[in-house]
């Protein structure tokens, strides 16, 4: 039997008791090997992902029990931060007939689909935004529709479907953080350390910054190897004081991403230009959380936790 407190379901002592062995059990007979295999074998996994059958056993199986709670988060990020948003959107098709109410992504008018945008704190669990709307819909507008109530503290993850550097702007004026991704046609810059001036003393425009070559500092960068710019802008005309970090991915890593960007061509009849294809040998971050709050090397590992929203979509 479960009672239901606070919201929340829970089971009796008896019962998670039983479930407890009951799931040990099962782990004791199936390997990770073995479950990957049934779930090729039924056709639960056509392809790599971050969502694996392990991740689907842990939601229907365990039943939240604690042998599939995640590892604890590091106690200063609970300190640090009041919130950790997590934005994102899955999309599904619907027959053609809905195409007026809720028109899709493809080319073709009379197609239609469903959007879904959820927002959720990862450290309470808490839904903060959910909506549904057509699948044409932006991420970006979206993004900037939910930036209002943002609060001190908060920490906004977000993927480059929502990048815009007003929102990010108007975060830091929050007081609260974010990390992003940037699109590879962002410009970087620093400031120029030796500018030009007119007779009145006032800085030359054109001469107060200096835009970063970003493929010639990922082409200086060894396969795996990250690199923090200090003192960095984004925007051309934004100019946002921010930190800026590359990590350049392994050789087997862009030439997943190069065959991933290869399907999504055929499928949205689009092309990605040499530059950006060039440009996808690397990860760029943008974040305004202080360095000693989170280093270098650990900005990548605090965005990736945006990937949990992956299994609530599935669920």
């Amino acid at each position: 039997m479960t009672h239901r407190k606070d919201g929340a379901f829970f089971m009796t002592a008896s019962i998670s008791q039983e479930l407890r062995l009951f799931a040990e059990e099962l782990q004791n007979s199936l390997s990770l090997s073995t479950l990957q295999q049934v779930a090729r074998e039924v056709g639960f996994v056509q392809r790599e992902s971050k969502y694996r059958a392990q991740d689907l056993a842990a939601l229907c199986v365990w039943l939240s029990q604690s042998v599939a709670v995640s590892s604890p988060f590091p106690s200063h990020y609970t300190s640090t931060f009041k919130r950790i948003r997590i934005l994102d959107s899955t999309a599904f098709q619907l027959p053609d007939a809905f195409s007026s109410v809720y028109p899709g992504t493809g080319g073709c008018s009379h197609t239609a689909g469903v959007k879904i945008q959820l927002e959720y704190d990862l450290l309470s669990g808490q839904f903060l935004h959910v909506h549904t709307g057509p699948g044409k819909q932006h991420d970006r507008t979206y993004g900037s529709l939910c930036v209002p109530t943002v609060e001190a503290n908060d920490l906004c993850i977000r993927d480059l479907g929502y990048f815009h550097i007003k929102d990010l702007r108007h975060i830091q004026e929050k007081k609260a953080y974010y990390i992003s991704r940037i699109k590879s046609n962002t410009r970087v810059y620093q400031k120029n350390p030796k500018p030009e001036y007119f007779r009145d003393g006032r800085i030359k425009k054109g001469s107060e910054y200096i835009q970063l070559d970003m493929e010639r500092l990922m082409n200086a960068l060894q396969p795996g190897q990250t690199y923090e710019i200090t003192d960095a802008y984004i925007g051309m005309s934004e100019k946002l004081p921010t930190r800026v970090i590359i990590h350049r991915l392994t050789e087997e890593q862009q030439e997943k991403r190069l065959r991933d960007r290869e399907v999504r061509e055929k499928k949205k009849g689009m092309t990605y230009s040499p530059r950006s294809k060039r440009l996808s040998g690397m990860n760029v971050y943008t974040t305004n959380i202080p360095m000693n709050l989170v280093p270098m090397g650990h900005v990548h590992d605090l965005y990736s936790l945006r990937w949990q929203i992956e299994i609530l979509f599935k669920t």
